[in-house]
C-alpha cells in the first residue's frame, strides 16, 4: 500500500501498524516456527511452580534488603556530618543515594507488586494491601517523590499490562518524540536534554506522570459506576506530564495540578531536605553550639542534595533502560494478560542485565552468594526484567530462580532473549532517545525501519 504519514521523528504512527498486514516473507522464521500455545503453557508452569516454592525465606531475604537499605541511609546521614562533597568526598551522598534507590526498586517495587503477599496476610507489613498505604505508613514503609497509589496505577497496571504499546506510559521512544525530532535543538542539545532528565527524572517527570495516571484511573472507574463527578487536573493526554505542567497551569489561573503535586511530593521534600538536615544540625548544636550546628546542617543538606542527583542517575540507569533499544520490540495492538503472546511480549519488550543468580551443573538453582546478591542489589534487582514482566508478583529470590529457566525456554523455542551489560543498555537507550536508533516494530515483521 501507500506509505503512511509519519510522526515528527519520521516513524510511522501506531494506528498505521495496528491495521498493517505483515507480508509472510517479512515474518522471521522463528516466529513462524513458534508454537505459541505450548510456549505459553510452559511459561505458566514455571510461574506456578515458583509461586508454590516461595516461603518465609523469601520474606527474610526482603527484610535483609530493607535492613541494608536502612543501614546505608543512616550511615550516609552520619557520614554527611563530616564528608564535604565540595572537597571531593562524596561518600555520604553515595550511601544515601544507594539507600534511596534500594527502598524504591527492591522493597517498594516488589512489595507493591504483591511479590510477598502469599507469605503475608492483609495487615502484615509486606502485604500489598498494607504496605505504604496511608500517610503514616507511606513515611514508615517507603517515602519517595511518588505516591505509592499513583505508582500502582501507572506502573503495576498500565506499564506492566500495556508493555511497549502506545498506552504504556513509560514507552521511551514515544515519550522522547520531541527530543528525537530536534525540537529542543540539534545533536548536542539532544544529549543535554537526556542528561538533564537523568539527574532529575523522579521529581521532574515520574512523580507528576504517575499522579496523572492515578487521577485517570479514578475517573475511569467512577465513570463505569455512572459517577461523572471525578475530574482529571492533568490534561496532557497520552503525552508525558512533567512538573512544568503545574507552572503552565498556574499562569493560566488553574491551581489544581500544583496543589495535587504538592500534596504528593512535599512529604518527601520536607523530610529529605528540611527535617533531616535541620534535625542533625539541631542535635549537633545542642552539644557543640549554634555555629557548629548550623555548619553541620548545611553540610548534611549539601550531601542530601548531591544524593538526590546521584539516586536519580542511578535509578535512571537501571530503570529507563529496561525496555528500550534497537533490539527491543514495541507493539501497536493490545494483548490478553497471561496469554502466550503476553509472555512473548514480556520477553521481546524487555532486556536483562548481568544477573547474580547462579545455577548448578544440572541447571538447578544455586544460592547467589555475596557477590551475586551485591550484583543484583546494585542494579535494584531490575536486571531480571524479562522474568519480572512475565511473572510480576514473585519475590526477588524467585527471579534468581526463574532466570535460567526462562532463558533455557527461549533457547528451546528459538525466542530472542536480550541480556547485556547495563552500561551497554544505557548506550542503546540514549541512541533511541536522541533519534539515532529506532525500536523494532512487531507488526512490521523483520527489523524494519520506516525512515
Amino acid at each position: 500500500g501507500s506509505a503512511p504519514e509519519t510522526l515528527i521523528d519520521g516513524l510511522a504512527p501506531q494506528e498505521f501498524w495496528a491495521e498493517y498486514k505483515t507480508p509472510a516473507e517479512d515474518i522471521p522464521q522463528w516466529r513462524k516456527d513458534l508454537d505459541l500455545e505450548a510456549f505459553g503453557a510452559e511459561c505458566r508452569a514455571i510461574e506456578r511452580a515458583l509461586k508454590e516454592q516461595q516461603n518465609e525465606e523469601d520474606v527474610d531475604h526482603l527484610r535483609g534488603v530493607l535492613n541494608w537499605s536502612i543501614g546505608l541511609y543512616w550511615a550516609g546521614v552520619l557520614a554527611a556530618t563530616v564528608c564535604n562533597p565540595m572537597a571531593w568526598n562524596p561518600l555520604a551522598a553515595v550511601l544515601i543515594s544507594t539507600a534511596i534507590m534500594a527502598r524504591w526498586t527492591m522493597v517498594g517495587h516488589h512489595v507493591c507488586h504483591g511479590g510477598y503477599s502469599s507469605q503475608q496476610v492483609e495487615g502484615d507489613r509486606f502485604h500489598r494491601r498494607t504496605f505504604a498505604l496511608g500517610p503514616l505508613r507511606r513515611v514508615w514503609d517507603w517515602l519517595d517523590w511518588m505516591a505509592p497509589a499513583a505508582w500502582d496505577a501507572e506502573h503495576n497496571n498500565l506499564h506492566h499490562y500495556k508493555l511497549g504499546e502506545d498506552t504504556d506510559p513509560d514507552l521511551v521512544e514515544r515519550n522522547f518524540l520531541p527530543v528525537r525530532a530536534g525540537k529542543y535543538g540539534p545533536g548536542p542539545m539532544k544529549y543535554l536534554a537526556v542528561g538533564f532528565l537523568m539527574a532529575t527524572w523522579k521529581w521532574f517527570y515520574y512523580a507528576p506522570n504517575t499522579l496523572k495516571e492515578l487521577f485517570q484511573q479514578d475517573k475511569d472507574r467512577a465513570a463505569r459506576r455512572g459517577d461523572d463527578s471525578k475530574t482529571q487536573p492533568f490534561t496532557t493526554g497520552t503525552n508525558p506530564t512533567t512538573i512544568t505542567f503545574a507552572f503552565e497551569e498556574l499562569f493560566q489561573g488553574r491551581i489544581a495540578p500544583a496543589v495535587e503535586m504538592a500534596k504528593c511530593m512535599l512529604p518527601y521534600f520536607l523530610t529529605q531536605f528540611v527535617l533531616i538536615p535541620c534535625g542533625v544540625g539541631a542535635a549537633v548544636a545542642a552539644f557543640q553550639g549554634a555555629a557548629a550546628g548550623a555548619a553541620v546542617g548545611q553540610l548534611v543538606l549539601l550531601n542530601v542534595v548531591l544524593a538526590e542527583v546521584l539516586t536519580n542517575i542511578h535509578s535512571f540507569v537501571v530503570i529507563a533502560t529496561n525496555h528500550v533499544g534497537e533490539d527491543i520490540y514495541r507493539f501497536a495492538t493490545p494483548v490478553k494478560p497471561k496469554s502466550g503472546e503476553f509472555y512473548l511480549r514480556a520477553i521481546l519488550g524487555s532486556a536483562n542485565f548481568q544477573t547474580g543468580g547462579k545455577v548448578n551443573a544440572d541447571g538447578s538453582y544455586k544460592p547467589a552468594g555475596v557477590g551475586g546478591n551485591v550484583c543484583d542489589y546494585m542494579q535494584g534487582w531490575l536486571n531480571y526484567q524479562v522474568e519480572h514482566h512475565m511473572f510480576d508478583s514473585l519475590s526477588m529470590l524467585s527471579y534468581q530462580k526463574a532466570q535460567p529457566q526462562v532463558k533455557a525456554l527461549c533457547e528451546k523455542h528459538g525466542v530472542p532473549y536480550v541480556q547485556e551489560n547495563v552500561f551497554k543498555r544505557l548506550a542503546k537507550t540514549v541512541d533511541v532517545m536522541v533519534g539515532k536508533k529506532d525500536m523494532i516494530q512487531w507488526e512490521a515483521g523483520r527489523d524494519y525501519r520506516y525512515n
